[in-house]
């Protein structure tokens, strides 16, 4: 079972490279499935949002059902009772885990399945699973744009925000560091996405297509990200409103700031590392 698991902050462009790996003909990307139950269980509070593709809710979603089919006939279970955020329960996280994505690659008809939840915690026990063959994708942004957009979002204070930088990218490589994994840096994938992209592809075991640059064409049924899973274009655009955004002071604070959570990663290079399947 091939899984690639995107980690990063919120709002590194986590969702974007999703779309764009969902693209290609041989990868099923379904979002950060570590917030399936928010959708699935009726007590969720995303129970009655529509599925990316248009369906009124994931229960409407013919591809979701076919999953839950897949799912009940292997154990009885739903979709709304596997286990996808619990990490104290490592048993059935692990059961559930390798079930859900075997279910997924199975309707979907791909070799491998991409898992954007962004968290170090599921990446971890994901990634230690002998059942799952897991690349971890690093994404990372400038720190000025990532603190921006969580700033303008009122995600929290300046001082949270790079102390939250600092020890996600911290906990995020300590996890990888010792593994085949790549990196990918979202100012290379806005500016320059085939290159990326086919450096990327390259890493998974595969050949980047050009569908992957129109990403707003294909079928999508992505659990969470944010509304650009929802857009009808494929039209890249940098975001770089930190520029006029943030002070002076604050620019200097974040480059400060988050130097102990940027350095680790900083020896290894600006693309891709150490990454291929076994």
């Amino acid at each position: 079972m091939k899984v690639v698991f995107i980690g990063s902050l919120a709002h590194s462009g986590s969702t974007l490279l999703d779309l764009m790996l969902n693209a290609h003909p041989e990868v099923t990307s379904v979002g950060e499935l570590k917030q399936l139950g928010r959708f699935a269980h009726p007590a969720g509070d995303k129970f009655n949002k529509s599925c990316t593709c248009g369906a009124p809710r994931l229960w409407d979603c013919v591809f979701w059902e076919r999953v839950n089919a897949f799912i009940h006939d292997a154990t009885g279970q739903t979709l709304a009772d596997l286990n996808v955020d619990n990490y104290g329960d490592v048993k059935t996280f692990r059961a559930d885990n390798a079930l859900l994505f075997k279910a997924i690659a199975a309707t979907a008809g791909t070799p491998v399945v991409v898992d954007s939840s962004k968290n170090w915690r599921r990446l971890s026990l994901l990634i230690d699973n002998p059942d799952m063959d897991v690349l971890p994708i690093f994404l990372l942004r400038d720190p000025k744009g990532q603190v921006c957009s969580s700033l303008r979002k009122k995600n929290g204070g300046l001082a949270a925000l790079i102390k939250d930088y600092v020890v996600t990218n911290v906990r995020l490589h300590a996890v990888i560091a010792n593994r085949r994994h790549a990196i990918v840096r979202y100012e290379h994938l806005v500016g320059q996405p085939e290159a990326t992209l086919s450096s990327l592809m390259q890493a998974m075991g595969l050949s980047f297509d050009s569908l992957q640059l129109d990403w707003s064409i294909h079928r999508r049924h992505n659990v969470g990200g944010n509304r650009m899973r929802r857009r009808d274009h494929s039209v890249l655009k940098l975001d770089e409103r930190w520029r006029q955004s943030l002070t002076l002071a604050q620019r200097l604070a974040i480059d400060i700031g988050t130097l102990p959570g940027r350095f680790p990663i900083v020896k290894f290079g600006s693309r891709i590392v150490r990454a291929s399947w076994r």
